[in-house]
C-alpha cells in the first residue's frame, strides 16, 4: 500500500474527437458505448446539464456526431483511485523507452482514473514528449510495456503487434491448479457485458483466440503458470484462464477480488520484438509476491 499515490479532488476535463466509427451516432449513445461505466440515461443528464459540449456549444443528447466535432467533457470534482506511479525503466535508446509497469495503474486515462494513469505520468516526467504506448496492459497487470519516442517508431511497432509478430510471455498466479501441465486454450473471445469479455454463446462477435499454458508450480491451492498468448484479444489471458477454472489471482472481473490488497496475479514477463531489423528481448523482474512460487518452480525461467 505504501507505493500507492493519492491525489486531492480535481476538476477533470477531457477534450477529444470521436473516431469515424462513431460518425452518425447520437451523442448519448456514443458515450454509453464508448464509456460504459455510466448508463446512457446518466450520460443524457450530463449532456443536458451542459457538462458535455460539442464545438463549444451546449447540445441535446440526440445530437448526431459528425467529422471534426470537438467534444469537451467536464466530469466535475472527483477523487481518483490511488495508483502505483513508480517509474522503473528497463531499457532506453533514441527510439523507445521500456518500463516495468506497476499496478494498479491504467495505461491511458479511463473510468475514474485520469492523472493517475501511465500516459499522464509520462507527460509530467517528460513534458517535451508525447507518450506513445505500442501495446495494452490492464491496470492490474504488471510488467514490460513499451513506449515509442516518435510517431514513425510507434507505427512500426504497432504493425508488428497487429500482425502477430511479437512474442509475449506472461507469468500468472492463479487460483486452483490446471488439469494438464502443458496445454492450449483455443476459444474465440467476444464482448459479453459492458467492457467485459467472454467465450461461449453469450459472447458477441467472437474472434479467434489461442493461448498456450505451462504449469510451473502449485503452492497452497494457487498455481504459477507461464502463459504465452498466440493471439492478441482484449483480456485474453484473464478470460481464457478463468474458462478452465484457474482465474488470475485478485481479478475482480474474471476471478475473486481480494479487498485492500494490491498484489495482483498477472505479470508481462517477457517481450521480443523486431524494430528496423533489430531483435530486442526485454524481461521485467516479477513482483515480490511471485517469489515463493518461482523458488519452487519445476523449470527455470
Amino acid at each position: 500500500m505504501s507505493d500507492l499515490h493519492y491525489l486531492p479532488p480535481t476538476e477533470q476535463t477531457y477534450k477529444s474527437y470521436a473516431s469515424s466509427a462513431y460518425y452518425g451516432f447520437a451523442l448519448s449513445r456514443y458515450f454509453a458505448q464508448r464509456f460504459d461505466y455510466l448508463s446512457e440515461s446518466e450520460w443524457k443528464l450530463r449532456i443536458q446539464s451542459g457538462m458535455i459540449t460539442v464545438n463549444g456549444e451546449q447540445v441535446e443528447p440526440d445530437y448526431i456526431i459528425k467529422a471534426h466535432d470537438l467534444i469537451v467533457t467536464r466530469m466535475g470534482l472527483r477523487v481518483e483511485p490511488p495508483a502505483n506511479r513508480t517509474l522503473s525503466i528497463l531499457y532506453e535508446d533514441n527510439e523507445l523507452r521500456v518500463f516495468n509497469k506497476g499496478a494498479p495503474i491504467p495505461v491511458h486515462p479511463s473510468g475514474r482514473f485520469f492523472k493517475n494513469s501511465f500516459t499522464e505520468l509520462l507527460k509530467e516526467t517528460y513534458p517535451e514528449e508525447t507518450p506513445r504506448p505500442v501495446q495494452r496492459l490492464d491496470s492490474t497487470t504488471t510488467g514490460v510495456i513499451v513506449f515509442a519516442k516518435t510517431r514513425e517508431v510507434a507505427s512500426a511497432l504497432m504493425k508488428e503487434f497487429a500482425e502477430n509478430r511479437v512474442y509475449k510471455e506472461y507469468l500468472a498466479v492463479v487460483d486452483g491448479e490446471p488439469e494438464e501441465k502443458d496445454f492450449h486454450i483455443d476459444a474465440p473471445i467476444g464482448k459479453i457485458k459492458g467492457s467485459a469479455r467472454g467465450i461461449g454463446e453469450l459472447a458477441q462477435k467472437p474472434k479467434p483466440a489461442k493461448t498456450r499454458v505451462i504449469w510451473l508450480n502449485t503452492l497452497e491451492r494457487r498455481s504459477l503458470l507461464k502463459v504465452i498468448p498466440l493471439s492478441g484479444r482484449t483480456n485474453q489471458i484473464r478470460v481464457h484462464l478463468a474458462s478452465v477454472g484457474c482465474p488470475v489471482y485478485n481479478d475482480k472481473v474474471y476471478g475473486n477480488a481480494v479487498q485492500d490488497l494490491c498484489d495482483y496475479g498477472l505479470h508481462a514477463y517477457r517481450l521480443k520484438i523486431c524494430l528496423y531489423g533489430r531483435d530486442l528481448d526485454f524481461k521485467a523482474p516479477w513482483p515480490n509476491h511471485f517469489q515463493p512460487f518461482i523458488d519452487r518452480a519445476e523449470i527455470s525461467l
